[in-house]
């Protein structure tokens, strides 16, 4: 069982980054460990294990500021994921989630890469960082 994530470690002023982000990843492990912190830094975070969960709460208003989504998901290729995901969430910005063991695809629409294993308060900070952006436009 993994000890629960205190909120001293992310260093982030909710109020200052606040924003909705959207975790895609088929291993629940991974989705339930960045929601969780996401959620202890002040963000409001969905998580979906599928595409097509994926697309419906992509859909959800405010869309989410930031979807952080990995390369490789059993049901759908992460590129055309992240077509359908534009096209619904034209403002987003995308994190990709990729191991070491594979080669990180190319970065489409400036998105920011992030290797598996990783280190939950950097990864919180760095999706806080690109909540920002997204918010400034």
């Amino acid at each position: 069982m993994m000890p629960p994530v205190t909120r001293g470690k992310f260093h982030i002023v909710a109020a200052k980054f606040p924003g909705r982000v959207l975790v895609i990843d088929d291993e629940a492990l991974v989705c339930w460990s960045l929601a969780t912190g996401l959620r202890q830094a002040g963000f409001v975070a969905d998580t979906a294990s599928t595409s097509t969960e994926a697309l419906l709460l992509a859909r959800v208003r405010p869309h989410p500021a930031v979807i952080v989504i990995d390369s490789r998901l059993h049901d759908c290729p992460a590129a055309v994921l992240l077509c359908q995901l534009r096209a619904v969430a034209p403002e987003c910005r995308f994190v990709l989630m990729t191991t070491d063991r594979h080669e990180a695809p190319p970065a489409p629409y400036d998105a920011l890469i992030v290797r598996k294993p990783f280190d939950l308060p950097d990864v919180v900070r760095q999706i806080g960082a690109e909540v920002a952006r997204a918010q400034t436009g």
